[in-house]
């Protein structure tokens, strides 16, 4: 009964060890060398596109922000605390990012307020801006937190079908998940081990010939 206990648990060590080798190989193919973990979605309501700092804050590495009109006209990125844009956006037509889906790469947007928001490139209030021809990018460092981002039209037509790209990288996050599927091989080799020495009739005894007992 005992024997048949230690057998339960040595597969059941087994299969926890591979899946700690799936999920962290997994995670590790999926992020890469340079364990960079992006996020994309593009908009389908008019209007600027809003980073809370539960999303732009939310880890301690810098985000890239890359945005891209479909009409091929200008962007503007800006970034700046989070009251004072609280305060610029007012109650303008925006779609803020309300959700982020790891490992899918997707995010989501909630549409609300009204009305076109007008040239905001012109408060006093950002801190950091960045401006291009179809599509711009901007590098946000983390430490000044709370901070907002918004995307926003770069030029006097209305912002639509934006693709908004959020990237975060960190090396230690691969080889944090190499850990993961490393640790999860030890572990499943040494109980198939263990299960191959208590396998039924693996170590019985039976008499030698000439009295002695032998394994």
């Amino acid at each position: 009964m005992q024997a048949t206990v230690r057998r339960v648990l040595s597969v059941v060590v087994v299969l926890l060890g591979g899946v700690l080798v799936i999920f962290g190989a997994w995670n590790a193919f999926k992020l890469g060398p340079s364990g960079e973990a992006r996020f994309s979605v593009t908009s389908k309501d008019p209007g600027a596109l809003v980073i809370q700092p539960y999303v732009l804050n939310a880890v301690d590495v810098p985000v890239r922000i890359t945005a891209t009109r479909g009409d091929g006209g200008a962007v503007r990125l800006l970034v700046a605390p989070s009251a004072d844009a609280r305060a610029v956006l007012a109650r303008y037509a925006v779609s803020t990012v309300s959700g982020v889906h790891y490992p899918a790469g997707t995010l989501d947007l909630r549409a609300s307020g009204v009305g076109a928001l007008p040239d905001i490139s012109t408060a006093d209030v950002w801190r950091l801006s960045a401006k291009g021809a179809g599509s711009a990018q901007l590098v946000v460092n983390q430490g000044s937190g709370p901070e907002t981002a918004v995307v926003a039209s770069g030029d006097a037509t209305a912002l639509r079908g934006v693709t908004m790209t959020l990237t975060w990288a960190d090396r230690a996050w691969f080889f944090d998940a190499l850990a993961v599927a490393l640790i999860g091989s030890i572990v499943a080799a040494f109980a198939l081990g263990d299960l191959w020495h208590t396998r039924p009739g693996g170590s019985s005894l039976r008499p030698a010939r000439h009295g002695a007992v032998t394994t």
